[in-house]
């Protein structure tokens, strides 16, 4: 059997009212065996939530077994992993329609593309959208002078930039793709920008990103991140990269799309012209 193009894995732990949607939105790619999905489920005790779902026909690959966050449950996820492509999707989130067409697309086209980030839509509980961020671009000064930004489930890197320079550090439990891009960054890996929408992100009262409760917890690992790659000034370079995104306009962009885009499914939004 021939290696998958790409491989998604889908941690779960707990409560999970989202993950149908999540799933549907891979299956929903069209890719049939080119795309192998790994759903890493760490919820080991008997509770309402261990029962299986639907999982689309035997297409998706469950593994249950204890980890010790997201972080690690990602690691063990990608080590099952066979596709040359790897990339993630969180439970309460979704792949936009047609994404991995305009992914495979792109690597066709642009030759010796290790690592590849896309834009991202906001959407609500409901699945209704709330924002949009399309400055997923790469300037000269990431992995010198600054952390590298760009949305986790938004971005695909090949299954060789992974081995070679080490997966998720499993003590980091919100900015773990942050410590992860701008490692990379930093050993001179640069990202190609897909100037497409390719990922949903759900903000809701569960999410991990946007608890109250967590916001301490976050700053603290960012800060730690920092220190960790010798990073100051991060204020000053995050204002210099909002500026650039005024003149190359992006930012513009982000705006009119946000406007136009807000309270529509996400259906409605792919396909619209630029």
């Amino acid at each position: 059997m021939s290696r998958p193009l790409f491989s998604c894995v889908v941690p779960v732990k707990g409560p999970r009212p989202y993950f149908d949607e999540a799933v549907a939105s891979l299956l929903n790619q069209g890719l049939g065996d080119e795309l192998e999905i790994i759903v890493q489920d760490g919820t080991t005790e008997h509770t309402e939530y261990t029962e299986k779902v639907d999982v689309g026909d035997g297409k998706v690959k469950w593994f249950r077994e204890a980890d010790c966050g997201q972080s690690d449950a990602l690691n063990k996820g990608f080590a099952k992993a066979n596709g040359e492509w790897l990339f993630w999707l969180n439970a309460d989130d979704v792949l936009l329609p047609g994404a991995l067409m305009k992914v495979k697309d792109f690597v066709d086209r642009v030759k010796h593309v290790e690592w590849i980030a896309g834009n991202t839509i906001y959407v609500d509980k409901s699945g209704k959208v709330i924002g949009t961020r399309c400055d997923a671009k790469w300037r000269p000064w990431f992995g010198k002078s600054m952390s590298v930004w760009t949305g986790g489930p938004s971005a695909f890197f090949r299954r060789g930039l992974w081995e070679k320079h080490g997966g998720f550090d499993t003590s980091l439990k919100f900015v773990m793709d942050l410590d992860l891009w701008t490692r990379w960054a930093q050993t001179g890996v640069r990202f190609k920008s897909i100037d497409e929408y390719l990922w949903g992100f759900r903000i809701h009262e569960g999410s991990a990103t946007y608890k109250i409760s967590n916001r301490r917890a976050i700053e603290r690992e960012f800060q730690d991140v920092l220190r960790r790659f010798n990073i100051h000034n991060e204020h000053f370079w995050r204002n210099v990269t909002r500026m650039a995104s005024v003149f190359d306009g992006t930012r513009w962009r982000r705006i009119r799309d946000t406007i136009r885009f807000r309270g529509k499914g996400l259906a409605d939004c792919v396909g619209i012209p630029k």
